[in-house]
């Protein structure tokens, strides 16, 4: 009788081990990816000019301003501003990563962009990539926070509770 369990009790065995092994591939959503968009979103250069260290903030850019402004090692995200006009994205072929804004100047980019890192409730980053959750170059986002340390006007630096995807 036992034997003819065996067989069973080993297929079942495999089927759960294969749903466990299928449900820890797929990264559960974290609360830091919001669902809706937060409302009074800024742009980086409205944000730059007025936001303090301390405020909390809603801003809105494009996911871009480097080769990879999506850090794959940690919870960083480079954005830029939307109005900042992308040359990259309307030349056919011009460019493989028209992410980086290699067509805008340096003095551009920076004037233009911001850095955000993604915290948890009590403000420490949170140990998951954005790209988990595909986030890539180009992508528009909303992003909710805090103003970080602002050593000068060109660096803002938004340490995010929340980010939201458009159309995503």
């Amino acid at each position: 009788m036992f034997a003819s369990l065996a067989p069973a009790a080993l297929l079942l065995g495999c089927s759960e081990s294969a749903e466990q092994a299928q449900s820890s591939t797929k990264p559960s959503t974290p609360a830091w990816v919001l669902t809706a968009a937060p409302e009074g979103a800024v742009s980086v250069l409205e944000a730059k000019a007025s936001a303090k260290e301390g405020d909390e903030i809603v801003l809105r850019g494009r996911i871009g301003g480097g080769a990879e402004p999506v850090s794959a090692e940690s919870s960083v995200i480079r954005i830029v501003d939307a109005g900042l006009f992308n040359q990259c994205t309307v030349e056919d072929d011009h460019c493989p990563t028209p992410w980086d804004y290699c067509c805008a100047s340096s003095e551009e980019l920076v004037g233009h962009s911001a850095t955000v890192q993604l915290v948890d409730g009590s403000g420490n980053p949170i140990t998951q990539s954005p790209t988990a959750h595909g986030f890539v170059g180009l992508d528009e986002v909303i992003v909710r926070g805090t103003v970080g340390a602002r050593p000068n006007d060109e660096v803002l630096v938004v340490r995010a509770t929340g980010i939201y995807r458009k159309g995503g």
